[in-house]
């Protein structure tokens, strides 16, 4: 699933469509991305606006249109945003097309696990306002995650780094790069991670998720050298800093990768 800086990435490819009109839109009648309003809702509401922003906020997605319309859209497992010419035609993995002159954006979504949502009114809808803090934001400090903690203190680390409720848009490969970089076991309690190093822990998140969207977040690639991301995806890596062959195994339902040298539980 896109996680934070992917999210953010992907929803740039729609920005050379805002400021213009939407002369017509398509939606696949097989996509389940409509289950929570309708088809006709959406071609009705959104054909003759104008795009006038966008947005994100962990793995969420905001589009302002005139009228004082949103669009609400998840990305789910696969889905991706892409602009083509005026002169595309659909395939049967796209879900959403908005026709402008001379351009069209799509929403594709080949597993069909993404969302969206439509609103209408003067303010954000309040399921996107009422949204917890973005780890990204100045607001989001230390205490956010020793409650967290505090809360959930049965829980393995890296399925409370998961939780939506704190950390939005934390995703595997994140918590894992999080938790390598402050040689923290995933498996590891909450309750047995002393406070120096629940500090380390919330260094390492505020890095990641800025080091992320300033490199994924921008260019659509892969983060820095020397990252965990670049030897997690499969077995037989070796940990960057140590060299020591990484272990990967499922913990609470998600496959993790850890470096047994540094991570210890």
């Amino acid at each position: 699933m896109p996680e934070l800086a992917e999210v953010a990435y992907a929803c740039r490819q729609w920005n050379p469509g805002i400021g213009k009109f939407v002369k017509e839109v398509y939606t696949n009648p097989n996509s389940r991305v409509f289950r929570d309003l309708s088809r006709e809702q959406v071609m009705s509401e959104l054909s003759g606006a104008k795009l006038t922003s966008s947005a994100t906020h962990g793995k969420q997605m905001l589009f302002k249109f005139s009228g004082n319309r949103w669009l609400g859209l998840h990305l789910g497992m696969t889905g991706s945003l892409h602009i083509e010419n005026s002169s595309y035609k659909h395939c049967k993995q796209d879900a959403l097309i908005l026709l402008q002159s001379k351009q069209t954006l799509i929403f594709r979504d080949p597993r069909q696990f993404g969302r969206l949502r439509l609103h209408t009114g003067k303010e954000a809808p309040s399921w996107w306002s009422e949204l917890p803090l973005s780890m990204l934001d100045s607001e989001f400090q230390s205490e956010i995650l020793d409650d967290a903690m505090k809360r959930h203190s049965k829980r393995p680390v890296k399925a409370l780094l998961l939780d939506q409720r704190y950390f939005q848009g934390m995703g595997n490969w994140m918590a894992d790069e999080v938790l390598w970089r402050a040689h923290i076991h995933p498996a590891q309690r909450c309750a047995g991670i002393s406070s120096a190093v629940r500090k380390k822990l919330f260094t390492q998140i505020k890095f990641v998720a800025n080091g992320a969207m300033n490199s994924v977040g921008k260019h659509g690639g892969d983060p820095p050298k020397g990252w965990l991301f670049h030897v997690r995806w499969k077995n037989g890596g070796f940990c960057p800093k140590t060299n020591v062959p990484l272990i990967r195994e499922e913990i609470g339902g998600r496959t993790s990768c850890w470096s047994p040298g540094l991570q210890k539980l």
